[in-house]
């Protein structure tokens, strides 16, 4: 009868080893997630990148939301914010979008839905351009868009079916352009 019960007893200490390994100083440990639920995709909340080039700042890019696919220098983000800067660390433009995706290999951004950006001309008036995919190439001093695209200045409205410009927007070329308080090719820029 002994033996029985010392043998019922180190069947529930041994059953028990288990539960209290998992138990820590702070309650019981986290169950562990099976490697099958996991996709690899880093989240960062509130990120933002300073793109430079030699030491020189280029631009500011903040979103609110990035995500980050395993084996890809792509980073895709949600709530865009970027900011250009010039040789001489001037703001000269502002750009927001509700997505867009940033290529670190090729520091190239692409900027979707409802983008507006806005910059100021030599003169320092405002100048807004609206699309809904916008192209901004940091090594190549290049912004562009193969969608229709709103550029609004001084009282003139331009409208074309996607244009090419550098960063500062005096080398500007539109395609099928419109315009309204303007004469086309007349100015900075041909639309």
């Amino acid at each position: 009868m002994r033996e029985i019960r010392t043998i019922r007893f180190v069947t529930c200490v041994l059953a028990l080893i288990p539960v209290l390994a998992a138990c820590g100083p702070d309650g019981p440990a986290a169950p562990a997630v099976p490697a099958a639920d996991v996709d690899g995709t880093q989240r960062t909340y509130g990120l933002n990148l300073k793109l430079s080039d030699a030491g020189i700042l280029k631009a500011d890019l903040f979103g609110d939301t990035a995500y980050q696919r395993p084996n890809t220098r792509v980073t895709e983000l949600r709530g865009v914010k970027l900011t250009f800067y010039d040789k001489e660390g001037k703001n000269p433009g502002k750009l927001t979008s509700k997505t867009g995706e940033y290529d670190e290999s090729t520091q190239v951004m692409i900027a979707r839905g409802n983008v507006v950006l806005v910059t100021r001309n030599p003169k320092g008036e405002t100048r807004t351009i609206r699309s809904e995919e916008l192209h901004y190439d940091q090594r190549g001093d290049r912004v562009w868009s193969e969608r229709e695209t709103i550029v609004e200045e001084a009282g003139r409205v331009f409208t074309s079916q996607g244009f090419n410009s550098d960063t500062r927007f005096t080398n500007v070329q539109g395609r099928g352009g419109k315009a309204s308080g303007v004469q086309v090719n007349a100015g900075a820029g041909s639309f």
